[in-house]
């Protein structure tokens, strides 16, 4: 009897600590736990990283300027592109341009595989196997040029904190319409710079197959909708709402505490 109990009692322990485990794995891989501050950098030997400004100042650039000439600023500086595609491009001919934020600290490439659209869910920058992934943009809905009327790069959203483990939270923290906050993307023949302009939750539907944003109904449609979003992780500059004819890029990560929804950030190409 005593036996009976001792083992009884062995496997009730197991069961407490096994049902334990999985439910603080739920709740930290869904991210109910904030991902740490420091965030693991993610870094690759095969190139050389670019000397990036701590602040992104986008009064003292052109929202868009060739990488081949400097044109001067109101203050008298000049700025150019300090990513070397070249070399970029002998690591992996994949990558199409480079993403670099301060809140939270980003600086990567963006990637667009040629066959497989998928492909850099599961891949780094240089082609390897990697959990982490890399950011990419997708063939079938956007041109490598950012020229398309809306652009979306995805990245996984880590418990880590590291890709756009921190994107969510970092931006929580900070009233967009008070602190007003950027995106460069530098690309081979130009950077963009883009002002943050909303982030909202929506749902898993594809956003590039589901809206045509070429027409104006589709496009209306789509950011009416966003701007009438509320609650817990949305912000809108409703005084700079992206109109019909803008170029916008959109951030997509899992939805913290829902990975069946997506946290999208906003962001409006300054002209």
């Amino acid at each position: 009897m005593n036996k009976k109990r001792l083992i009884y009692a062995i496997m009730s322990a197991v069961m407490f600590i096994s049902g334990g485990v999985l439910l603080y794995y739920f709740f930290w891989a869904n991210g109910y736990f904030n991902p740490p501050k420091e965030v693991p950098t993610i870094e690759y030997s095969e190139f050389t990283y670019p000397s990036l400004p701590e602040k992104i100042e986008p009064s003292e650039t052109s929202a868009t300027e060739s990488a081949s000439e400097t044109n001067e600023s109101k203050s008298g500086r000049q700025y150019e592109n300090p990513v070397d595609f070249d070399e970029l491009k002998k690591a992996n001919s994949d990558i199409v341009g480079w993403i670099y934020m301060t809140s939270p600290l980003i600086s990567q490439p963006v990637l667009m595989a040629k066959n497989n659209d998928a492909y850099y869910l599961s891949h780094s920058a240089t082609g390897g196997y990697a959990k982490n992934g890399s950011f990419f943009i997708e063939k079938q809905y956007n041109k490598p040029n950012f020229e398309d009327p809306v652009t979306i790069i995805y990245g996984h959203r880590q418990s880590d904190g590291s890709m756009f483990g921190n994107l969510e939270v970092t931006l929580n923290e900070i009233d967009i319409n008070q602190d007003p906050q950027y995106i460069v993307i530098y690309l081979p023949e130009s950077t963009k710079i883009y002002h943050i302009v909303a982030t909202i939750c929506h749902n898993n539907k594809h956003v590039l197959h589901y809206n045509n944003f070429s027409k104006e109904s589709d496009w209306n449609k789509f950011f009416d909708s966003a701007y009438k979003q509320s609650g817990k992780g949305v912000q809108l500059v409703k005084d700079d709402k992206p109109k019909f004819g803008d170029k916008v890029l959109i951030l997509s990560a899992c939805l913290r505490t829902d990975r069946t929804k997506r946290y999208l950030v906003i962001a409006k190409e300054l002209k």
